[in-house]
């Protein structure tokens, strides 16, 4: 899945592996991850430079992703690739496995809209599940409806410098990708206006063969 951040990629990445049953990758989860392991590995070490706001290199990019999907007959992809350079290399580690993606959704949402929803995100500070105040409440005002953790607003990407800096890297890098995968065939693109229930609908409408 490809979009600007705080375009809903997490939410409907969560929805659609659960409706074709298979693993949702999520490079930015997969950080977190590492982090609360509480290990002091040179890999962990990593990933808090990466949170605190360093390059993610595409080597660590590509190792991150490859480790989560080896194995996988499906999965869904949010965050990764966010290069042409990361695309040719999962292209690669695909086709050695004799796999292909069978479509890449690019969401697509105005600057105010994007805003609005940066604004009113909250995520779980236990598990990392997603909700936005006004689009997707939790049950329970602050708190998570899948373990009951506290939400809060993510600071490493919803500060004001950090949404800046992550929109300045997308231009810059992940939106050339829309392009790469137009030339494949299979780049669809989502009108992401609107509640997630009607997203999600445009989103089974792009997947025939799939839902």
């Amino acid at each position: 899945m490809l979009g600007p951040p705080g375009v809903g990629k997490g939410t409907q990445g969560a929805r659609l592996s659960q409706a074709l049953g298979v693993p949702s990758v999520s490079t930015g989860a997969l950080l977190r991850s590492l982090i609360a392991s509480g290990e002091d590995t040179p890999l962990v070490r990593e990933a808090r430079q990466i949170l605190s706001g360093a390059f993610v290199s595409d080597d660590f990019a590509n190792a991150l992703a490859f480790s989560a999907i080896e194995g996988e007959a499906g999965f869904v992809l949010d965050g990764y690739p966010r290069s042409v350079a990361q695309a040719e290399a999962l292209e690669r580690f695909l086709a050695e496995r004799g796999q292909v993606l069978d479509c890449v959704l690019f969401f697509q949402l105005s600057e105010a809209a994007l805003e609005a929803r940066v604004l009113g995100r909250r995520v779980c500070g236990t598990c990392g599940a997603t909700y936005h105040i006004v689009v997707a409440p939790p049950c329970q005002e602050g708190l998570c409806d899948r373990c009951g953790g506290v939400l809060g607003l993510r600071v490493e990407d919803d500060a004001p410098q950090k949404r800046a800096l992550r929109r300045q890297l997308y231009q810059a890098q992940t939106a050339p990708l829309c392009a790469f995968y137009q030339e494949r065939g299979v780049l669809r693109e989502i009108e992401a206006e609107g509640d997630p229930d009607a997203i999600f609908k445009k989103v089974c409408e792009s997947l025939p063969r799939l839902i």
